[in-house]
């Protein structure tokens, strides 16, 4: 007779104790959970209205990332209240889909990534190829927690949970970061990305405060976890807008890129396109020196200007472009300028 059996129901006893000592702790992760779909919906809410208002073009891939987002969002609160309510059955029953919805926002966020590179062909200096940098960062913490929790989910349920909950927070990286921009948060005299990664961080703080009042102690996870994703901020902060970095992306991508034929206007082709626009960029001053076209961004230093028709212009040192339409008589009636789907009206003053 084996030692458990000496005394019947030790066992059940003791699993039970541990499922009703986890409920505060399973409903902490339901809240942070709930906290991390009030994030995302102030972040992304703002894109939402300008796409109602006609100011932002959204490719339908991008569609489909969202949804798939949204989708993992909704299902790791889903999974935290079954947890929280004691529903494990229906929460292991889950766990195929979660797998599967998992493996899709990892693939789906590198399709949209290097899709933005190639329809928009930049520039070797554009900020694209920064973005593409914090998005590596993005997958490969996501990749790393969520592959690692799944291998966890029957071993150590506790690591389990706290690192996907890992694995979602670096998907609010995007959110917080607008939410940062659209509120003016300050900067504290930190560069980009390192205060908007800071922003993000503080949302790792009710993770420890839980470990300390539940546990006593800091779970090995949040530790570790945490620190990897410093140590990646870091490296990703020191690398951004590194000329190697840009220049190595540019080479790998420029042959899936559509190429850009640029043309030359004479006077009178560039002249109608020349004068003063107000948007919402500001005072815009598009005009024409030796040959070659310059805009200005309220009082700005120039930059120069590339045409791919007598009707488009475009920004050589970054990726935006100009849209003009001219009446009857040769004069321009409307214009707009675009960038990464924003479309910013330009209404001519002088």
């Amino acid at each position: 007779m084996n030692k458990v059996s000496v005394i019947p129901g030790t066992a059940t006893q003791t699993a039970n104790n541990k499922l009703s000592k986890s409920k505060p702790d399973s409903y902490f992760f339901a809240g942070m959970a709930i906290l991390f779909l009030v994030i995302t919906f102030f972040g992304f809410f703002p894109s939402f209205q300008s796409m109602q208002e006609g100011t932002l073009q959204v490719h339908w891939l991008t569609h489909i990332h969202s949804a798939i987002m949204t989708c993992w969002l909704l299902l790791y609160l889903t999974q935290a209240m079954l947890v929280a309510t004691g529903n494990l059955r229906i929460h292991r029953q889950l766990g195929i889909l979660s797998f599967v919805i998992g493996i899709l926002v990892f693939i789906v966020m590198g399709l949209v990534s290097f899709h933005i590179l190639i329809v928009n062909h930049p520039p070797e200096g554009s900020f694209l190829f920064d973005l593409l940098l914090i998005d590596f960062y993005e997958m490969l913490c996501f990749a790393l927690f969520f592959t690692w929790g799944m291998r966890l989910r029957k071993k150590d349920p506790g690591a389990h949970k706290r690192l996907l909950t890992l694995a979602t927070f670096i998907l609010l990286t995007a959110a917080v970061d607008r939410i940062q921009r659209n509120n003016a948060f300050p900067s504290l005299e930190m560069e980009y990305p390192a205060f908007s990664f800071m922003y993000l961080d503080i949302l790792l703080i009710p993770i420890f405060l839980q470990d300390i009042i539940t546990l006593k102690r800091i779970h090995k996870i949040t530790w570790l976890g945490t620190a990897i994703i410093i140590f990646l901020q870091v490296i990703v902060s020191n690398a951004y807008n590194s000329p190697a970095w840009h220049r190595f992306w540019f080479k790998a991508t420029a042959p899936l890129m559509n190429k850009v034929v640029e043309i030359n206007l004479s006077n009178i082709e560039s002249a109608p396109l020349l004068g003063n626009y107000e948007s919402a960029l500001g005072n815009i001053t598009i005009s024409r020196n030796n040959d070659k076209l310059y805009i200005q961004f309220n009082e700005e230093e120039k930059q120069e200007l590339g045409a791919t028709s007598a009707t488009q212009l475009y920004l050589k040192g970054e990726t935006m472009n100009f849209f003009f339409v001219k009446g009857t008589d040769g004069k321009v009636t409307t214009a707009e300028a675009r960038q990464i789907g924003r479309v910013f009206k330009m209404f001519k003053v002088k």
